[in-house]
């Protein structure tokens, strides 16, 4: 009996290096089963995510409930499952390990694994596209890294678009440096809960369908989404503040505060607002401005020093901002995650305000800003 185990902070389940050749679901019909242990929340999830996949991929590959098949996927949260199988069709049960707290994008990779994919970044191709740094790697992990050489999907250009990526510090043993990044500046890796234009052609192709195809969806269009790589895309500085918020790549300039690289390639761009000599003053970054509605706003920060003061989020209408949340004092050398949805009654620009404290060690840094029509997406 073979088994999947998903490690629950990450979005999916890798394997050791094997060197046959993928094998495919027949018809690209794959039967499926839920173990008991899977709540309701979770599998309505997991549905979903199926339903986009069909759909997407012009129903070449169909998740189907299984009846009596011998080669079937059952999705369980049953700890203890140790063995790691090549992706695709395994001989017998295969048990995809899932977590309570599992998102979106974690379902979506694992079930792009389970079709036979391997991450775009262990492609035979991937050294030209971008860097592993194994030595920030933990030594247990360095085999999910590890490149294959079955091509059996690699039918499209080098994509960091793909599902499949993993975000740039995944399993690192420093958390304040990337385990995987960009060989090129101007290259980054986003965040997505979708299949992307590559991962379509590639499932369809590897599967006998052909590349093209108009159905595939995007959870996330009408994204408004800024990396900070080329400019502050719609943002700017607030000519009121005390200071503005910098463009910055590498480690800051006073020891002991602010990032060692950006969160979303480890090689580009960020926002800064620097403590050295703005001790007590604050930066302002203004978003474009939003009709009223529900919006989801994504982004990532670093708060590390001794004298970190505040970063807050604040809605800004008729000239009056108003406070809606707000993160204070030393958060760790690492970039954290806020995610949070929002109202608004009228017109709106989305306000985020750093305030530095009272000596240098006090630098606060953004990227990787989200901003979607709707709840979030989790």
């Amino acid at each position: 009996m073979n088994s999947i185990v998903f490690l629950a902070a990450l979005a999916i389940v890798f394997v050791q290096k094997s060197e046959s050749a993928i094998k495919t679901w027949p018809n690209g019909i794959v039967p499926v089963a839920f173990d008991d242990s899977v709540d309701g929340f979770a599998k309505e999830k997991l549905l979903a995510s199926m339903n986009e996949i069909q759909i997407s991929t012009d129903n070449c590959i169909q998740f189907v409930p299984r009846e009596a098949e011998t080669d079937y996927v059952e999705f369980s949260t049953v700890n203890g499952l140790t063995e790691i199988p090549v992706p695709g069709v395994n001989s017998g049960k295969q048990f995809v390990k899932i977590a309570d707290n599992l998102e979106k994008a974690d379902m979506m990779q694992l079930l792009v694994y389970s079709l036979g994919m391997y991450n775009t970044f262990r492609r035979p191709d991937r050294d030209s596209f971008v860097n592993v740094m194994y030595d920030n790697i933990k030594d247990e992990y360095q085999q999910y890294f590890a490149i294959s050489n079955d091509t059996t999907f690699v039918q499209s250009r080098f994509d960091f678009d793909s599902i499949t990526f993993f975000y740039p510090y995944a399993y690192a043993k420093d958390a304040s440096k990337p385990t995987l990044t960009a060989k090129y500046e101007g290259e980054a890796i986003p965040w997505k809960v979708s299949l992307s234009i590559s991962d379509v052609h590639n499932l369809k192709r590897g599967y006998g369908c052909g590349g093209e195809t108009n159905n595939r969806m995007d959870l996330l269009k009408g994204l408004s989404h800024c990396n900070f790589e080329d400019d502050l895309c719609n943002y700017q500085n607030d000519p009121t503040a005390d200071f503005e918020f910098q463009r910055r790549r590498g480690p800051t300039p006073t020891s002991m505060t602010g990032p060692n690289a950006d969160y979303s390639s480890g090689i580009g761009y960020y926002l800064l607002a620097e403590a050295r000599t703005n001790n007590m003053e604050n930066a302002r970054l203004l978003s474009p401005a939003m009709n009223a509605g529900e919006y989801c706003l994504r982004f990532y920060y670093h708060m590390f020093g001794d004298n970190v003061r505040k970063l807050r989020i604040m809605a800004r209408n008729n000239g009056n901002d108003v406070l809606l949340e707000e993160m204070e004092g030393n958060q760790g050398n690492e970039w954290h995650r806020y995610t949070n949805a929002f109202t608004f009654n009228q017109q709106t620009v989305l306000v985020l305000e750093a305030i530095v404290g009272r000596s240098d060690t006090g630098d606060i840094a953004i990227d990787d800003i989200y901003i979607y029509n709707g709840k979030c997406i989790v």
